[in-house]
């Protein structure tokens, strides 16, 4: 029974003994679960933090590239403000210069007006007495103009600009009649009061040839103090028929000698 006993006690004590060495490890296995857990725990927010920095450094190329553009964009907004105002500045010169050179234009026309104003009424004066000297074709087409010479030049309601149309128009009408030849059919009254229809040819302003249809009367026009003058020109009649024939194209081109005046 002793020897049992002794087997049983001899049993015990490797138990005991793991027992004991379980409890001893114990403690250091719980430790180094939790430094397992800290590490984990600490390359969790390692790696949480490098993906922060990197989504910030992402972030901040992205922000910087806008930057980039945004500066560019305001480079050439600046650039193209600079051009316009040195445009504008230029304009605006030019502007001044426009003004002054109109200015200068302004006063020199004032002036030539001023002296144009002091003569027009000589001038229109003298017109009047041109115009009874001119033949009467010309007096009936310029008519209109010669109604509107003012009665009094010092007291008149037309503008300078007016009576400076008026003269220009009737001088322009005159000048073109001069250079031209012109017929008409008149009424001419020879001796005795007697009244004949009669072709007269006028050489602008200087002269004028005048025939009946037999040739029997004729005669040559010319400017007078109170009007123009119709001499006939006895037997002159075949030789001025002759002419105005040539002119209106009833007979051939020929020299033709008739009778000249020129006051």
């Amino acid at each position: 029974m002793l020897s049992a006993i002794e087997s049983r006690s001899s049993m015990k004590k490797p138990l005991l003994q793991i027992l004991a060495l379980g409890c001893a490890l114990a403690p250091f296995s719980l430790s180094a679960q939790n430094k397992v857990t800290e590490t984990r725990d600490t390359l969790d927010k390692w790696v949480e933090t490098r993906q922060i920095i990197s989504k910030e450094k992402s972030d901040w190329k992205i922000e910087q590239s806008i930057l980039g553009d945004t500066v560019q964009l305001l480079s050439s907004e600046l650039a193209r403000l600079e051009k316009s105002l040195e445009d504008l500045e230029a304009s605006a010169t030019a502007a001044d210069e426009d003004r002054s050179q109109l200015a200068a234009e302004k006063e020199a026309l004032s002036a030539a007006a001023a002296i144009v104003e002091s003569q027009i009424g000589t001038l229109e004066t003298q017109l009047k007495r041109i115009i009874k000297a001119l033949p009467e074709p010309l007096i009936n087409k310029i008519k209109p103009l010669v109604r509107r010479l003012p009665d009094d030049p010092s007291d008149t309601k037309l503008s300078l600009g007016e009576r400076v149309q008026n003269i220009v128009g009737i001088l322009s009408q005159a000048d073109k009649f001069n250079t031209t030849l012109t017929e008409t059919s008149e009424s001419r009254e020879i001796a005795d009061g007697k009244i004949v229809e009669v072709r007269t040819l006028y050489w602008g302003l200087a002269m004028a040839y005048y025939v009946d249809a037999s040739g029997e009367y004729a005669g040559i026009g010319y400017p007078g103090a109170d009007g123009w003058e119709w001499p006939q020109l006895e037997g002159k009649g075949p030789e001025i028929k002759r002419l105005l024939d040539v002119y209106e194209g009833a007979e051939a081109i020929q020299f033709v000698e008739v009778p000249a005046r020129i006051n």
